[in-house]
């Protein structure tokens, strides 16, 4: 009887450099309105990029109404707004955020770092692209 070698390859979605760049967008964007005041941004793999931003617009409002909020105030651009689907929103007392808070809160910029394979407030992280954290 012959023995079949199977091989399994984990593949997981590349962060594009345009997922890049609409995340770079909207946290500069956001940083520079008060009307929808940001603690922090970044790309998260969880089976699949998602643009997680902290807000405290969450805790005041809700999440459906911060949904709104951000809407309102994100000058997206058509093309981007397919990306929208892809945008979490999470309040200041998410565990995520407060964990990122403790590690990265004093960091002049974060703009760029990765972090992968570790936990953060409790919250494993295959994967994250930061943008900032306040």
């Amino acid at each position: 009887m012959d023995t079949a070698e199977v091989v399994v390859t984990y593949t997981k979605t590349a962060l594009s450099d345009a997922d890049i760049e609409f995340g770079r967008k909207l946290w500069h964007e956001l940083s520079a309105n008060p009307q929808f005041p940001v603690m922090g941004v970044l790309w998260l793999l969880e089976s699949e990029w998602h643009l997680v931003i902290a807000s405290e617009m969450v805790d005041k409002l809700g999440a459906r109404d911060a949904y709104r909020k951000l809407a309102e105030v994100a000058l997206l651009a058509p093309a981007e707004s397919s990306k929208l689907s892809r945008i979490d929103l999470i309040g200041t007392k998410h565990p995520l955020y407060q964990g990122l808070k403790s590690v990265f809160g004093q960091a002049a910029s974060v703009e760029g770092a990765r972090l992968g394979g570790s936990q953060v407030g409790g919250v494993y992280i295959e994967d994250a692209y930061l943008y900032g954290v306040r």
